[in-house]
């Protein structure tokens, strides 16, 4: 049979043509800049091939950058997710879980610029909500500047995972909708216990989920720059800088648009080689089950 009459092409053609301008040509564009010394709106700049990833191999404050981004990774990989799936496991089994799970779900529906504001005035020096908290118990000696050098990338990681933990919360439980009860039911009579029951019956179910959930979590924190520029724009002393705030700041602040696109390809390649072999490997480990 010939191929044409297999293929629908005429339909097949306008998503071709979206899905080419929208997903493969910025990313060509993109690393095409990245191999030019760009400035401003002023026009392509002259080709200066790989010298603007040289340049970022001794950039400090890229590298500085790199370093918090890899720390905000490993935070977001494990904290946000494991209490996403206690939580989306004890609301699974709550009476009242309608309710509870709008309470959790709350993070989610706001924007970043009100998250900022909210964890702005919790971290505030003396009248924000954990130092008066602390006062109020006689532990005002555990005061911090929680926004200071010493604790602010800590103090951003957590209201980053406050608004993750609802979005990983929500795809767990619905992974949980997939977790065959019959299987349940015969390891509880065979006499297993709920521990048992979660390591051979639960976490294999929730693999798809899961799979969501810790590419989104590494992506999330690759290109975190909402909060950063919401709240403490890099500061102070750079001790907040991630990528995705170094990025926005070489383009839109200094204008070089070359060596802000070649910050954009490094972000692209760690992400694709994180995320391409997890996929992989997750999909491979499906098809063995199955």
């Amino acid at each position: 049979m010939r191929l044409k009459a297999l293929v629908p092409w005429g339909f097949l053609a306008p998503a071709v043509i979206v899905f080419t301008a929208l997903g493969i040509w910025p990313i060509v564009r993109t690393v095409v800049l990245s191999l030019t010394n760009t400035v401003g709106t002023r026009g392509d700049g002259a080709f200066i091939g790989l010298e603007n990833y040289v340049r970022l191999a001794g950039d400090r404050y890229f590298l500085e950058a790199f370093q918090h981004t890899v720390i905000w990774i490993v935070f977001n990989l494990t904290v946000p997710v494991a209490l996403a799936l206690f939580l989306a496991l004890m609301l699974n089994r709550a009476v009242q879980s309608k309710v509870l799970k709008t309470m959790f779900f709350i993070p989610l529906a706001l924007s970043a610029p009100a998250i900022a504001t909210i964890w702005t005035f919790i971290y505030q020096q003396d009248t924000g909500l954990i130092d008066v908290v602390l006062n109020a118990v006689g532990l005002g000696q555990l005061q911090q500047q929680w926004l200071g050098p010493d604790w602010v990338l800590l103090s951003l990681m957590i209201a980053g995972a406050w608004r993750e933990t609802a979005f990983f919360m929500v795809i767990f439980l619905a992974g949980l909708t997939s977790v065959p009860e019959e299987l349940v039911e015969a390891a509880r009579i065979d006499g297993a216990n709920r521990r048992q029951v979660f390591r051979h019956v639960t976490i294999p179910a929730l693999r798809p989920a899961t799979m969501i959930v810790m590419s989104s979590a590494f992506i999330g924190a690759l290109l975190t720059t909402d909060l950063v520029l919401a709240m403490t724009k890099g500061g102070p002393f750079g001790q907040s800088d991630v990528l995705g705030y170094r990025m926005y700041v070489v383009s839109f602040f200094n204008g070089e648009f070359g060596y802000g696109a070649a910050i954009g390809v490094v972000i692209a390649v760690i992400a694709a080689a994180f995320v391409i072999p997890y996929l992989l490997r997750m999909n491979r480990m499906q098809e063995e089950e199955n």
